[in-house]
Order: structure tokens, then sequence, then C-alpha cells
């Protein structure tokens, strides 16, 4: 007896030592390594229960693994095949089930050992070949599932199937659907007797046979089973080997998306005497098709979707003998053309269960009369019709067993519902959403379903909040839900205190404002509220208390006022997902210091919110939650020092985010590790110190995604990093860290996606430290102190976006660079790159954003003919020429940037290839271009900002110019583009935007991102632009800087430019402008700076109203013949008045006091000499000094002229006059 309780101890014991908390340590030791392999496709936890994992199933009894789910990782493994080795899995016992679809697998090694495998699903691979499909298949004989869909292999291939029929004895699933095999591969599954299950679907099967030579006979017999022959009674009365006589177990076959066209499908698998469903859906089938379907005596459920059949085709061939399967209980019929009248031809199959006339030609007025004889029926399907009512003749039948009714995209019309409802007073679940309701409906039209749990009406429109002053009466209601439904207004005071039995409420995406009803807090049975996106108002107060079974609660994007508390919530002991993202968090109305303990456990808390306070204190209940997964307090300003006690509190955490909360003190870690712990974001705090150093990668072994930017935290990049094998995120940019980059950070198995350190005080070298990231595809280095050059060796494919600007790279770029085919932005602006551009650079087909500026390039700026870059920034280099051709037809470049180069041209040919495309940035400033400006220049009519200032342009300014809108038709759109780009796979790269230099107000600004798509200007000064100013550039009405200072234009200032009416900054100084400033520019209300100094201009400055109020004099200097306010010099100088001397004498202003006129005289000739002497002399001395002497007298002399020229005017009209 000892001996046999020894016995049972022993096999105890050993049964604990091999397991790990639930499933056998070598199983999961095992797993751990496969999923390592693969590259880390699935968030599987070490220390933790492995029949817990996600794809993992074990044995109730012996916990082994049973069912091993590898399915949908194919963005995990390595680019290229991969041949999977059986020996990975023969660990595993008992394992019956094996999914490897969308693994890449090109072919498989040592199948054996896998004895009690029963179901593998190689599908979605590349097993394209008879060797590749053997080598997985040999030595499993116990399969009894096997799935190969979408592997591509053909014809070819199909004896292998011939060679496994004799080895997989047992197979009663086989799936080869969606791969090319014709009608060839039909003879190679006669082996399979087991079988069940058959799909055949989308494999090149069609009725067009051409047959050579002389067939196997058993082929023969085949081909007229499965279509048809004239003489098929000839070969069954001579022999009786089908392919229906050895698959007599086959049960459902799926032959769905093939050519049927004119074949007797009916009498060929007449044969399968156990086929209980077919699907023979998008099939091509005709008349003569389904003509003899009745023959499939066992049918159950038949597919003929998407074949275009109609009515009148059925008609047609009740003379010829066409009748449903009697015994039918499942009908596919979607996708049709099947009209009103078809309803009264199923009065012969009343065993039918399930019916479905989706997307089919029902419209307006149905008469389901002819229903009445499917008294099974449980579920109806007719959405995607244009149905408006139905109707039903009196002393027809109900549909009395009917459950589940489905009117999703019809046009119901909301004021026949209740009454076309009454025929379907059973049904359980109704579906109405996507409908275009015409009339008005109400709650009350449904309340005759006194079964009715499940109502559906999302996506519908012209629901009013009228529809739920009568919801009280849908009293057996479980599930509602009118999400996205366009309804406005406040939610009313219904009875909603009715719906006692009302589980589930979604009334998500609405427009409904103002608080919720004091008696929608009734809804004891509640347990799923979502009112998430609408614009809800008010607090939470004591009403939601009464909620008590609540355990969601989505209220996203509203207005409420969340008490930070969270004392509401007190009395909800079921809680356990809370939603409410984009609310406002505030103080209690009656704040209590008291920490209360709640009776909930949540499991997420999200709160993304903001605050109407500075900082509120972090809600003490949460010292009381132990099993929070996911927490999120982004922008919710909590004071204090950074909760560390949360991550000790709660070890189930895989969430963690507090961005932008102001927490203060250092970040620590817990002593114990947080396996579950994926997702930390912190940033945008005030956290200090250092990075923890030590044990951080054990502490968070399956981080994957770590944000700590814009903090206060020093010290150097923790080596840690480089031992976190999952971490695919990193940012630890806009700190104070400095030192270099880990070398361990590029380890072999790094699985680093995201990399970003910018705005740190980081040094020393880069490459090829980082070369060696593979997975890499951002890595923003920018605004830190890297140094060294760009390898040869440097082709990272992977890359996405690489930003090393503002740093102190040096040399050449190597021609390797054109390598990285799938770069979207690459930045290395202000560094000291030098040399020539590499041509491969500009021609990389992915390329979309290019900033090389502020380097020490030299030579042409390369041709952009066959780039696909939109966004060019090469400003501040020593680039001295433009190429020959620089854009085509095909170019969809949006900003062009040349500015402070030393390029000398014209810009005619640039302009021409630019007239192509829809350029919207042209800022050609501080170069050497010359001519005059081509007219061409206003085909480029999406131009909202040029900026040609600091050149050698001459010439009159084009007239056309006016007629460039330089506006944006699309801001939003534009908001979106320049805000961040997108590579072609759809990955956002949000750090790379957008920007643009631009002169306005007398400032040099930098626009990025979302504002350049409100900016718009144009630019011409510094330059020597002659003639007239165009009175058409008065019609840029939404222009908003307008330059044109420093040239020698003459003329008048264009009264139009009172058009300008969003102009801000207005600069014509420095010209020869001549005549009276026109009075309507004071009419521009949004003009902040001003300035017409320098000209020539006479007469009176506009009245100083509106914005001419804020002009100082600086605005109107250096024009001697202007006068008025702010200017000194008074227009009206009679008008002045006179100064009453002590005496009573009054005298002018200019009176002076006595002076002896011999002293006068002599001081004045002596002082003149000695100030001619001295001008003469510095003039010899100074060469610049001198040439500014003759720029001012010529000055003097040609106001002097312009003064005479005007006064002779004057009294020579006078004279006429």
């Amino acid at each position: 007896m000892m001996v046999k309780v020894k016995s049972v101890l022993l096999i105890f014991f050993s049964f604990k030592v091999l397991c790990c908390e639930g499933c056998w340590k070598q199983e999961s030791e095992a797993l751990l390594g496969l999923n390592s392999r693969l590259g880390y496709p699935l968030f599987w936890i070490d220390g933790t229960d492995c029949c817990h994992w996600e794809g993992v199933e074990c044995n109730k009894t012996t916990r082994r693994v049973a069912s091993l789910n590898l399915n949908g990782r194919r963005d995990y493994y390595p680019h290229g095949q991969w041949y999977l080795n059986y020996s990975d899995f023969t660990v595993f016992n008992d394992l019956k089930t094996l999914n490897l679809s969308f693994t890449n697998t090109a072919g498989c090694a040592k199948s054996e050992g896998l004895e009690n495998l029963q179901v593998l699903d190689l599908s979605y691979n590349i097993l394209n070949n008879a060797a590749s499909v053997q080598s997985c298949l040999d030595g499993l004989s116990s399969i009894k599932s096997l799935y190969l869909s979408f592997n591509g292999f053909n014809a070819t291939s199909f004896h292998v199937f011939e060679t496994l029929s004799s080895k997989l004895l047992n197979l009663e699933v086989l799936d080869i659907s969606a791969n090319y095999l014709t009608n060839e591969i039909l003879p190679s599954l006669g082996g399979f007797t087991s079988l069940k299950k058959l799909d055949l679907s989308q494999i090149g099967l069609n009725s067009d046979l051409h047959i050579q030579g002389r067939l196997k006979l058993n082929f023969i017999l085949l081909i007229c089973r499965v279509f048809y022959c004239n003489n098929l009674d000839y070969f069954q009365g001579t022999y009786h080997a089908g392919l229906w006589s050895k698959l007599m177990n086959l049960e459902v076959l799926d032959m769905s998306n093939n050519n049927f066209n004119d074949s007797d499908i009916g009498t060929a698998l007449s044969g399968f005497l156990s086929l209980s469903s077919v699907n023979l859906k998008y099939s091509q089938m005709t008349p003569r098709s389904i003509l003899n379907i009745s023959k499939l005596r066992s049918l159950e459920v038949l597919d003929l979707g998407l074949n275009e059949l109609d009515e009148s085709i059925l008609w047609s061939l009740e003379n010829d003998g066409f009748a449903w399967p009697t015994g039918l209980k499942v009908l596919g019929l979607s996708s049709n053309s099947f009209s009103n009248n078809f309803l009264s031809s199923l009065w012969g199959i009343g065993s039918l269960e399930s019916l479905d006339l989706s997307s089919n030609n029902l419209e307006g007025s149905l008469n389901i009369s002819g229903l009445s004889a499917l008294i099974n029926l449980q579920i109806l399907d007719l959405s995607g019709n244009q149905i408006s009512h139905f109707v039903v003749h009196q002393g027809s039948k109900s549909l009395s067993r009917l459950d589940v009714l489905a009117l999703d995209n019809n046009m119901i019309n909301g004021s026949m519902l209740r009454k076309s409802l009454w025929a379907f007073s059973s049904i359980r679940v109704l579906s109405l959403t996507n409908n275009e309701f015409e009339g008005t409906m109400v709650a009350e039209d449904f309340s005759d379903l006194s079964k009715l749990e499940h109502l559906a009406l999302d996506h519908s429109s012209n629901l009013e909040n009228e529809f739920f002053k009568s919801v009280g009466e849908l009293t057996s209601l479980k599930v509602l839900s009118l999400s996205e439904c366009g309804i406005n207004g406040t939610l009313p005071a219904a009875d909603w205190s009715k719906l006692k039995k009302l589980e589930e409420l979604d009334i998500t995406f609405n427009k409904f404002v103002g608080p919720l009803p004091l008696s929608f807090f009734n809804m004891t049975s509640l347990l799923k509220l979502d009112l998430s996106h609408n614009h809800f108002t008010g607090n939470f107060s004591s009403n939601l208390a009464s909620l008590t079974s609540l355990e969601y609660f989505g209220f996203t994007e509203n207005q409420f006022e969340v008490p930070i508390s969270f004392t509401p919530f007190a009395n909800h002991s079921n809680l356990k997902f809370i939603y409410g993202e984009g609310n406002r968090v505030i103080l209690d109305s009656k704040p209590t210091f008291q920490t209360w303990i709640p009776k909930f456990q949540l499991q997420v808390l999200s709160l993304s919110s903001t605050t109407i306070t500075d900082s509120l204190p972090l809600p003490k209940f949460l010292l009381y939650q132990y099993n929070l997964t996911t927490l999120d307090f982004t922008s919710c300003k909590l004071d204090g020092e950074f909760p560390n006690w949360l991550f000790k509190n709660n070890t189930k955490m895989s969430e963690f985010i507090v961005r932008n909360c102001s927490f203060t003190g250092t970040f620590k870690p817990p002593l114990h590790p947080l396996p579950s712990m994926r997702r930390i974001d912190v940033s945008d705090n005030v956290i200090t110190g250092q990075i923890p150093s030590k044990n951080i990668s054990s502490i968070f072994p399956n981080l994957r995604f770590l944000n700590m930017s814009i903090n206060e935290i020093q010290g150097s990049i923790s080596h840690e990093f480089g031992q976190m094998k999952l971490l695919d995120t990193l940012d630890l940019s806009d700190n104070y860290l400095s030192g270099e980059i880990p070398k361990n950070i590029s380890w072999d198995r790094s699985s680093l996606r995201f990399l970003r350190l910018s705005n740190n005080k980081l040094n020393g070298p880069v490459f090829p430290t980082l070369s060696a990231l593979k997975h890499l595809e951002q890595l923003y280095l920018d605004g830190n102190s890297f140094s060294g050059s760009i390898p040869s060796g440097f082709s990272n494919t992977s890359l996405l976006a690489l930003d090393i600007s503002n740093n102190h790279f040096v040399g050449k770029l190597p021609n390797v660079v054109g390598n990285l085919t799938n770069l979207v932005a690459l930045s290395m602006s202000n560094n000291h790159l030098e040399g020539s551009m590499p041509a491969g650079l500009v021609e990389l087909e992915s390329l979309v954003y290019l900033d090389i500026s502020q380097n020490d390039f030299t030579g042409l700026v390369p041709s952009f003919v066959n780039s696909s870059v939109r966004s060019i920034h090469l400003s501040n280099n020593r680039l001295s020429g433009l190429s020959k051709r620089m854009f085509s037809e095909s170019s969809s470049i949006w900003i062009l940037d040349l500015r402070y180069n030393q390029i000398t041209s014209n810009i005619h040919s640039l302009v021409q290839d630019l007239s192509f495309t829809v350029l919207n940035f042209l800022l050609l400033k501080g170069n050497h271009f010359s001519g005059q400006i081509p007219k061409q220049i206003c085909q480029l009519v999406g131009l909202t900002i040029l900026d040609l200032s600091h050149n050698n342009f001459s010439g009159s300014i084009p007239t056309c110019l006016g007629t460039i809108p330089f506006k944006n038709d699309y801001p939003l759109q534009s908001q979106m583009i320049y805000g961040g780009f997108y590579s072609r796979s759809k990955d956002s790269l949000p750090y790379v935007q957008e920007k643009a230099n631009f002169t306005t107000k007398k400032r040099s600004y930098t626009y990025t991102g979302n504002i350049l798509a409100y900016m718009s200007g144009i630019d011409l000064s510094h330059n020597k632009l002659t003639g007239n100013i165009p009175s058409e550039l008065g019609n840029l009405t939404k222009i908003r800087a307008l330059n044109l200072s420093h040239n020698s234009l003459t003329g008048k200032i264009p009264a139009t430019f009172s058009g300008l009416v969003q102009v801000e900054s207005l600069d014509l100084s420095f010209n020869k402008l001549s005549s009276k400033i026109p009075s309507q520019l004071n009419e521009l209300n949004s003009l902040a700076v001003f300035s017409v100094a320098h000209n020539n201009l006479s007469g009176e400055t506009p009245e100083r109203k509106g914005q001419f109020i804020t002009f100082d004099e600086s605005s109107y200097e250096g024009n001697p013949f202007l006068c008025g306010p702010p200017l000194s010099k008074s227009c009206h100088p009679e008008r002045t008045t006179p100064v009453i001397l002590p005496n009573g004498s009054y005298s002018d202003r200019d009176s002076g006091g006595l002076m002896d006129m011999y002293d006068f005289f002599v001081s004045f000739g002596v002082s003149y000499t000695l100030v001619l002497l001295v001008i003469g002399a510095i003039l010899y001395i100074n060469p610049y000094w001198r040439g500014a002497w003759f720029y001012y007298v010529e000055l003097v002399s040609t106001n002097s002229y312009y003064f005479i020229e005007d006064n002779l005017r004057k009294l020579s009209n006078r004279g006429n006059t």
C-alpha cells in the first residue's frame, strides 16, 4: 500500500516539476524559443501560464498545449520565405491543432513526431509546387483537417494529391481553394475516401473540357458527373466507378467562384448521397445549371448568390420539372435579380429555416404573403434592397417562428413601419441599420413586437430625438443601438425606468446636447452604456449611483464635467471599464479629504481630458485598485510626484499613459517584474533624475513602447534598452541626456522600429552603431552634437524617415543612400556635409520629403524629372546653377526652396518646367537670378507663397500676378499634408512636418505644419524692378503679405490696393513712387505693418482711423513732400496758432532775437569752409562714403527736380484756369 502511495506522490511531484504555473515548463520554454525565432510576433510573457497566452490552448486535463495559432503574423516575420521545421513543435505531445497561415511558408522539414496532429492550416503561404506541398505533409498521417488555400500551386501539382490520398487516410476536411488547379485536379481527389468537407472554390473549374487521347474511365465518369454528358447513361450502365462512388461520406461541398455556365450541376452531384451543403455562389449559373437541383435529395444548405438569377428563369424551368430540394433548410440567394413577385415561388419548401434575399431588386411595397408557407422560417435577410413597407393579405399565416429579421440598407417608411411589422410579431432580433427612413419613426412603432430583445438602427438617417419619447414601451429590449444616426437636440426625459431588461445602450456618434435626463439613470439592469462622441454636458452627480449593474461606461468626446474624486461611482461594484477621453476633469464641488474605498476593481480607466484648473490631485481611490491593465490620464494636469506606486499595486498593467500630467520627481520602476507591461508613456511632465540603469529590462521584459520625451531627465542612455528584445518604439527626445548612444542598442535581435533622440546633448559617432538596426523604420537624431561621416555601407532598406539635422556630421553623401528604397523623408539640414548630391538620392521611388539645407553642397541643383519628391529644401548651400530640365509633367512637387545659394541664371526654364505641377511655395530668395520675371509664372495657379527677393530681377512686375488666387482652397486637406507625411503603406510620420521660411511684418518667420495652410504672400523686394505697380495686384484678396520694397518702381500706389482685405503686411518702401497715398487704404482692417517710407510721395497721409492709428512716423519717413499725422509736418501751416509775447504783442514762431549780423556772417563763412574741407578729405580717403555722398546728392537733385516739376505744373494749371 505504501509503495502505491509513494508512486502516486512521485508522479504528482514529477508533474509539478515539469509544469510551470499551469502549463508544462518544457512546452513553455519551447514556445518562447519559437517566438524568438519568428521575431517575437506574439505577446508571450515568460513566467506566466502559457495556457493563457495568445493563440495557445491547452488540454484541460493534462495542461499540455493542444492548439497553437500563429496566423496573421506576416508583418513580424523576416522578409522573404520561411522554411518550417516541424522539430520546433515535436515537444508538444498533445498538439492537435496547428495554424501556420500567413507565415510566408515555402517548404517544411522533419514532419515526423506529430502523431496526434489533427488540424493543420497552411493557407495563404507560398507552397506553390508539388515538392513544397509534399514536404509539409509527409509523415502527418493523423491529419483530419487540411487547409491549403491561397498558396499559388497549379494543375501541375495535382499528382501530389494522388500520393497524399494513400497517406492521409483519416482526412475529413480538405480546402484547396483559391489555387489555379482547373478540372485536372478532380481525378486526384478520389483517394480521399474519408472526406466529409471539400472546398474547391475559386480553382478554375469550368465546363469547357478539352479531352484528348485515352482517359482513365473513372476520370470520364467524374467529368460526366460534375458537368454533363450526352452518353452518361451508357457510362453509368457499364461502369460504376465515378468520383461520387468513392467520396461516399462527403457532406459539404464548396464550388463557388468557378464557371459552371450551362452545366447540369444537379445531375452531376446527385451521386453524392450524403451531400447536405453545396455552395455555388458566383459560379455563372444558367437555367440548365440549376434545373435538376432537386435531385440532391439530402441537401439542406444551398447558396446560389451572385449568379444573376431572377424569378423568370425559375418560372421557365417549372414546366421542365424544376423544384427546390424538399429537405432544404438554408437557402442563399443574395446579390441576384429577384423582384417582389419571387416570394410567391417559395411555397414548395416548407422546411426552410433561413432565407437570404439580400441585395436583390425587392422594392417599394412588398407583399410577403408568399412567405406564409415557410412555417419553419427562423432567419430572414432582406437587407440591401429598396423596400419601403410590407403588405400581408388577410387570412395569411404569420411567420410565427421567425426569430431574426434583417432590413438593413433599405428605404423603410417610418410612418407605415408599425403596420408593416405585424406579420413579424415573433421576432427577437431586428436590424434596420443604414436605412434612409422616410416619414417619422418613433420607438412606439416597435411596441407590438413583444419578444423584441435586440434593436439595431445604427448609421440610419432621418431619425429625430422624438424617437426616444416612447422608448419606455419597449419593455422586452435587452440591446438598443442607434450609433451614428445624426440625431441632435437634448435626450428626451422619457420613461427610461421601464426598460428593466435593457443591458446595452449605444447612442454614440450623434449630436445630442445638454444634460442627461434624470429618468435615464433608472435602468437598473444596464451593463454597457456608451454615450461617446456627442455634446452632452453636466456633472456626474449622485444620479449615476443608481446604475449599479454597470460594467462598461463610455462617454468619450463629450463635455461632461468629471469630478476627480470619482465619488459618483462609489456604489458601482461591477464597474470594470471606463472610457472618458475628451471631457473636462474638475475638482469636486465639495472637496473631500477622506480616502474612500471603492467597491469596484477597474481594468481600464481612460480619462485623457482637459482640466479647467492648473492642477488636480491624483484620485485617492486608485490606492485600492489592483486589477488595472490600462490607465490613461493624458493632459489631466495632476500635481504631485510621479505615482510609482501604481506599478507596484497593479501587476497586470499593460498600458500606462500619463502624458502631459505635470508630475514631478523621478521615474522608479517597481522591484518586481511587470511582464504584462507593453506601453509606457510619461512624456511632457517634469520628471527629473536619470533613466534607471539597473534591471529595467528585467522589470519590463515585454515592453514594446516607451516614451519619456519632454522631461528634464539627465545622464546617459541606459545600456538596459539594448536588452529589451521586444522594444519597438523608444522616444527620449527633448531632455538633457548626454554621452554616446550605447552600442548594444543595435544587437542582432533588436526589434526597434522607431527611435527618437532629438533635442538632447548627445554626442559621438552614430554610424555604424545604428546601421545594424535592420527593422528600424523611423530614426530622429536632430538637435544634438553627433559627429562623424555617413558610411558607404549605410543601406538600411527598412528606413522610412531619417532626420539627422542640426548636428555636426561631415563629409560627402555616399552613393549608397540611393539604396534606401523605402525612404519617404530625409532631413540632413544644418550639418557640414559637402560635395555634390548623389543622383540616386533624388530618384528614390518612395522619397517625398528632402531637406539638406544649411550645408556646403556645391554644383548644380539636380534634376527631379524622375523623382517623386514633393518637398525640396536646398537652401543655404553653395549650389551654383540649375539642371537643364528640372521637372516633368508627372512631378507632384508642392514646395521648392532654393534660398541663399549662388545660382546665376534666369528662371524662364525653371518656371516652364514648374508650370505642369501643383506648386504651392516657390522660394528663391538670396541668389543671383537675373532677367525679367517671366509671364509664365502666372501659370503656377496653385502658388500661395512666392519669394523672389534679394536677387537681380529687372523689368516690370507681370500684371498677370494679379490673376493667381494666392489662396488655399482646401486648407483642412493641406493641414493633413503639411502636418505629417505618410509612407506608401500609410505608416504615419508625424515628426516630419512641412516648413517654409518667409519674411513678413519686417521679420523672418519659419511656418511649420498646419499653419502653412493659411499663409500666403509675395516678396519681390531687393531687386531692380522698374515701372508702375500693376493695379491688378489689388485683386489678391486672400494675400496676407506683399513686399515690393527696395526696387525702382515708379508711378502711383494703385487705389485698387484697398481690395487687399486680408493683407497684414504691406511694404512699398525704398522705391520712386510718387503722388498721393490713396485714402482708401485705411479700409484695410487686417493691416499690421505698413511702410511707404523713402519714396517721392506727396500730399496728406491717410486719415488716422482703423489700423492706421497704429502706424508711426517710420511708416512715412523719407518722403519730404508728405504731410499730416503722424508726421511732424503739417499740411496746413496757415492755421498755426500765433504766439503771445509777454508784452501783449503777437509774433511768429520764426521770429528770432537780436544778433550782430557781422558776427553771424563771419562765423557762418568760417564754419562753411571747414565743413567743405572736412567733407572733401573724408570723401578722398574713404571710397564707400564717397559713393554714399554722391548717392544722396543724386537723391536731393531728384527730389528737387520733382519739387520744381510739381510746382510748375500747379502754377501752369492755375494760369490755365
